[in-house]
């Protein structure tokens, strides 16, 4: 009889043994056939919106502070990715406090044909490229933008390119309008060049984008203490310029911003001037620089947030409609785009 108890828990054993056996084999099988046979499954990705900081060349120009980011539009990443992956000091992710760069001073336009330039002398060392590149290239005038192969492309999306890092832009002339085609770098050693044509371009590629929409509401009070809102300037094309008193550049245009008030005093144009700095210290300094347009105290949050701007002098053409037609960095365009914009 004691023999029998001690056969039993044997017995038991081997029982639970082999239903365990046959159920891990089972399970084993089971799952073999399901990664002989994956399920295809086809997943949308969406990238997330990138916030773009501006590292500028240390040769571009006086950085001062400022808190504002470039929002990249979504509709840009796709064709940005292409490249970006090789490119160095393409536009990151990485959120951080930005910079504001001081425009340099405008050089004569001393432009040559497409076809006289040679493009391996361009890209021959950053010097040559960025001397080049001050006579001939402003990418937040109006102009034709061609592909590298010639063809008109969208502005927007030439842009996004020249952000890439893999292009430079090249001017030429047909029938009296301005062109800028892409033209591929060639080598590996041009950092210093991508790295400044990264900068430019996603500054232009801003402006542009603020192109074709409302200018944000506002109500300002000029140095006089009159108001200046959207009621006031309705059916006035407005000028905006964006400065500030210590920024040597923006002081520098003020003979040519004085002279085209002058040159419109009979249109219906408001030229108005948003500076960085306080009242007193703006009345205190334009005792000793003359400046003919209104000046509004205090708008750095306002140029920063809702202007998006980065760069300082920048200039604003807005429409009757209070539309923004144009956004630029220097008096010489400002001075083209008015006259091809009111034909005088």
């Amino acid at each position: 009889m004691g023999g029998i108890k001690n056969i039993i828990p044997a017995l038991l054993s081997i029982i639970v043994g082999f239903v365990l056996s046959f159920f891990l084999l089972n399970t084993y099988f089971n799952t073999t056939e399901k990664v002989d046979k994956p399920e295809t499954v086809t997943e949308t990705i969406e990238e997330p919106k990138e916030e773009v900081v501006i590292e500028e060349d240390e040769n571009e120009g006086e950085v001062t502070e400022d808190e504002s980011t470039i929002d990249t539009e979504s509709e840009d990443e796709a064709a940005i990715n292409i490249e970006t992956e090789n490119k160095d000091k393409a536009p990151t992710e990485i959120e951080t406090e930005d910079e504001v760069v001081e425009t340099e001073s405008a050089t004569e336009d001393e432009s040559t044909p497409l076809e006289t330039i040679n493009i391996d002398d361009i890209q021959n060392s950053f010097d040559n490229w960025n001397s080049y590149n001050k006579r001939n290239i402003d990418l937040m005038s109006t102009f034709n933008p061609l592909d590298n192969m010639g063809a008109i492309m969208d502005k927007g999306m030439f842009l996004t390119l020249l952000r890439t890092g893999g292009y430079i832009a090249v001017k030429s002339e047909k029938e009296g309008k301005i062109q800028y085609q892409l033209t591929n770098i060639e080598g590996d050693d041009q950092e210093k060049i991508k790295k400044s044509i990264v900068s430019k371009a996603t500054i232009a590629h801003q402006y542009f984008k603020m192109e074709g929409k409302k200018l944000p509401s506002y109500d300002f009070v000029d140095l006089k203490g009159k108001s200046h809102n959207k009621a006031d300037t309705k059916g006035k094309i407005v000028v905006l310029k964006c400065w500030f008193i210590t920024c040597k550049v923006c002081v520098e245009e003020f003979p040519q911003l004085n002279s085209l008030v002058d040159k419109y005093k009979d249109d219906n144009i408001e030229f108005i001037s948003l500076a960085f700095d306080e009242k007193d210290k703006l009345i205190e300094f334009l005792k000793t620089k003359p400046f003919k347009y209104v000046t509004i105290p205090n708008q750095k949050k306002y140029m920063a947030k809702k202007l998006k701007v980065k760069q300082y002098p920048t200039h604003l053409i807005v429409d009757a409609n209070g539309v923004i037609i144009k956004m630029v960095n220097n008096v010489k365009t400002l001075t083209s785009e008015l006259e091809r914009i009111l034909g005088k």
